[in-house]
């Protein structure tokens, strides 16, 4: 992200004096992320990479004033993240701060009741869980955190599972709670939950040889902050943040620290390599590669008539798709029928909105799948009938989950401001755009950008590697669509 902006996230935790971990690492983490920290120390530690030996808190009067700068003397804080405290009257003061700011400061609480490098002394966490959860935007534990705090044993976890300790601190009052599980041993793979209200999922990574990385659920929660500062919703944020986490074990700082090497800080994840693998209850796990297109998509209309579809084929259009969303229109499959034939004729990519068995009847060249529809779609069909694939997203989380399925393309969206329907999520802009299209052209997808794009924003839009651009207003609203075809035509020669 350009220095020129950086949003600003307030930081609570301790002092590591080895770097490793703690502030300083959420320092690092946080400026690595494209955003800029407002550091509040909580305690000063004595730690290395091996041991914790000694600890001592600011007055509370101090961190009460660091507060009340970073709130009065810096512009408006855009995420939060808080880590170690161990004085009561810190964290009395830090709970107050959160009730009773004058706006909304998403807040990444990660509860620090052990340090793997030793015991560190914790404020009574638990006996003020509730009013910690109303101010948590997300809570973050580890599982032995997690467990501690809501009183489990091992027992009831492997009897009710990681999802029911995860909604225990929702009915407590959290919005949304990720439970880092590195501390399962389980076929040696790092798995995290995420629950909220409304979606829950596994985030899953293969565990690195050797003992792991130190200062991993700092930069986890601390990146996590910085991606909602930067706009992110929670669970693509979540996703992110594990990469990068994961990269930084992968590869991390000071490697010729052959026991527990501090966490590396490598940037916004831009590979799909590091992605961790999501699983969502009742969305396909993965796929066979589905056949990819033989050219780039270019200009890309999607059209509701066979009407429209036979108007721009004859003005040039080479990649089109037929949207007919009501699925009681009387010619329906009519439509279809008639588009395939005419797009055959003129040599062109015409691909079926959600229709995927009319479309295989219809000999279509390919369908177009939302999340929702992927979830019932028999995609094994619709691959051994030959048909292509292209598949919706509207952020990292999706965009990961699609990629699993290996479909012929990807549609990135929505970039601006639409009104043509309503959109689950925020416009992602130019930056999240080149960064989602860098991570999947490294694994030879064609991407498609879709949502409010118009002809003035087109070359900005193609800088970012971007194959094609889906258009569902911007040539059928247009005065004279003929001619919008032929301006946008020149934008792919």
């Amino acid at each position: 992200m350009p220095n020129k902006h950086r949003p600003l996230v307030l930081v609570i935790a301790g002092l590591d004096s080895g770097g490793g971990a703690g502030i300083t690492a959420d320092t690092i983490t946080i400026h690595d992320n494209g955003c800029w920290s407002l550091p509040c120390v909580t305690a000063i530690t004595a730690q290395s990479l091996k041991k914790v030996s000694g600890i001592e808190e600011p007055s509370s009067e101090l961190f009460k004033q660091t507060l009340k700068l970073a709130k009065e003397d810096w512009s408006e804080i855009a995420s939060a993240k808080i880590g170690l405290i161990t004085h009561q009257s810190i964290l009395e003061e830090t709970l107050s701060f959160f009730e009773n700011s004058s706006y909304k400061i998403p807040v990444v609480w990660d509860p620090v009741l052990t340090a793997t490098a030793g015991r560190l002394e914790s404020a009574d966490l638990k006996g003020s869980l509730s009013r910690i959860l109303k101010v948590s935007t997300v809570f973050t534990p580890n599982l032995p955190e997690a467990l501690e705090l809501a009183d489990w044993n091992q027992e009831r976890l492997e009897r009710d599972g990681v999802k029911k300790l995860g909604e225990y601190f929702l009915d407590k009052g959290a919005e949304c709670v990720i439970i880092k599980g590195g501390h399962l041993n389980k076929n040696n793979s790092a798995v995290d939950t995420f629950v909220s209200k409304d979606l829950t999922f596994t985030m899953t990574t293969q565990k690195v040889e050797g003992d792991g990385a130190h200062g991993g659920g700092c930069a986890f929660s601390s990146a996590l902050a910085a991606y909602i500062a930067a706009g992110y919703a929670t669970f693509d944020a979540a996703v992110l943040a594990k990469a990068y986490v994961y990269r930084g074990i992968v590869e991390p700082a000071l490697p010729h620290n052959k026991e527990r090497p501090p966490v590396g800080h490598h940037g916004i994840p831009d590979s799909l390599a590091y992605m961790p693998i999501i699983q969502e209850e009742g969305f396909p796990l993965k796929s066979e590669p589905f056949s990819r297109c033989s050219r780039p998509l270019g200009l890309y209309p999607v059209v509701d008539s066979y009407e429209w579809v036979e108007r721009l084929l004859k003005a040039g259009v080479k990649t089109i798709q037929l949207r007919i969303k009501d699925k009681t229109t009387p010619d329906l499959y009519s439509q279809i029928e008639k588009s395939v034939k005419l797009a055959t004729q003129y040599n062109a990519s015409l691909f079926i909105d959600d229709h995927y068995e009319l479309a295989i009847k219809a000999g279509a060249f390919g369908v177009h799948l939302g999340m929702e529809d992927l979830k019932t779609a028999d995609l094994n069909k619709i691959r051994q009938a030959g048909l292509k694939l292209g598949v919706s997203t509207h952020g990292p989380y999706e965009m990961v989950k699609a990629s699993q399925l290996n479909p012929s393309y990807i549609a990135l969206g929505h970039i601006f401001p639409t009104n043509s329907k309503k959109m689950p999520s925020k416009p992602q802009g130019i930056e999240k755009l080149r960064l989602q299209t860098k991570m999947l052209e490294k694994e030879d997808f064609l991407t498609v950008a879709i949502g409010g794009i118009k002809l003035d924003k087109a070359k900005e839009v193609l800088t970012t590697g971007v194959n094609s651009i889906a258009l569902i207003t911007g040539i059928t609203k247009d005065e004279n669509p003929e001619k919008a075809v032929k301006e946008w035509l020149k934008l792919f020669e």
